[in-house]
């Protein structure tokens, strides 16, 4: 076999990530600008609050594309933009979706309540632990940290979403949770998959390919998601949907849409 013909799975390989890292760059950005739409021009009080943190969620995967891209054309210190929009990705996607079960009802928390105080505190323990380990551990630590942080950050994750679907189910909310859960998932099996080539050498190969695939699906989740914002805008006035109901004057009162009890 000739040493070009070597050097292509390789070559290959490379342009497919840097592909798949635009993919999630350019559904990223997308899905942020149908979000801040979605957010303040679709959804009707009280659900349009606490949607920032998922918008931050989705502007880590965006880094974490471009973060991505530029690691695979061989920017060293991509590598750790990289791993901190990780980070941030679920962490503020898990938090983000807490913060939506909760305005629709689903899951309240009073102001005397331990559930107020447990999550932030939580939060931050790992955050500062996160750090801690990446600054002065050893890789191990770092990656077993991750590994533990992924799986409780995307459980924890999951069961808002569920809680929400069941809340407000047949809402715009519950069509946004059911598209955008999966490009959650689908980016834990990218984390996943590079911890286990990194701590099994011998399994790379395979690492790389699993999250070479789970990163399309990514992206593709995060296109789908826009496109579901994009199909409630047209529908505005749907019945039975009480997360854009709107307020109209009829007859010089305020008239709301009515739901059978």
């Amino acid at each position: 076999m000739l040493p070009s013909q070597l050097s292509v799975p390789t070559t290959t390989i490379g342009v497919a990530h840097v592909l798949a890292s635009l993919l999630l760059v350019a559904a990223g950005l997308g899905l942020l600008g149908y979000l801040r739409t979605f957010a303040r021009g679709v959804l009707a009080e009280p659900y349009r609050a606490r949607w920032r943190y998922l918008a931050v969620g989705v502007g880590a995967a965006v880094v974490y594309g471009a973060a991505g891209a530029a690691e695979a054309v061989g920017v060293a210190p991509a590598v750790a933009f990289r791993r901190g929009a990780t980070l941030f990705l679920f962490l503020f996607c898990a938090v983000g979706l807490r913060a939506v079960h909760r305005s629709v009802g689903g899951d309240p928390v009073g102001p005397e309540s331990w559930g107020r105080w447990l999550g932030p505190a939580v939060v931050g323990a790992f955050v500062l632990a996160w750090w801690a380990a990446y600054l002065l551990g050893p890789s191990s630590a770092v990656v077993a940290l991750e590994l533990a942080g992924l799986v409780l950050a995307a459980a924890y994750a999951l069961y808002h979403a569920v809680g929400t679907v069941r809340a407000e189910e047949g809402t715009s909310v519950a069509a946004f949770v059911r598209q955008f859960v999966p490009a959650l998932l689908a980016f834990a099996v990218v984390a996943a998959a590079g911890h286990v080539g990194e701590v099994f050498p011998g399994t790379a190969a395979v690492a790389e390919g699993v999250a070479l695939v789970a990163a399309v699906l990514a992206g593709a989740f995060l296109f789908t998601t826009a496109v579901a914002i994009r199909q409630q805008t047209g529908e505005l006035n749907r019945m039975y949907d009480p997360t854009t109901w709107r307020a109209a004057a009829v007859g010089g009162r305020d008239y709301e849409p009515e739901t059978d009890d």
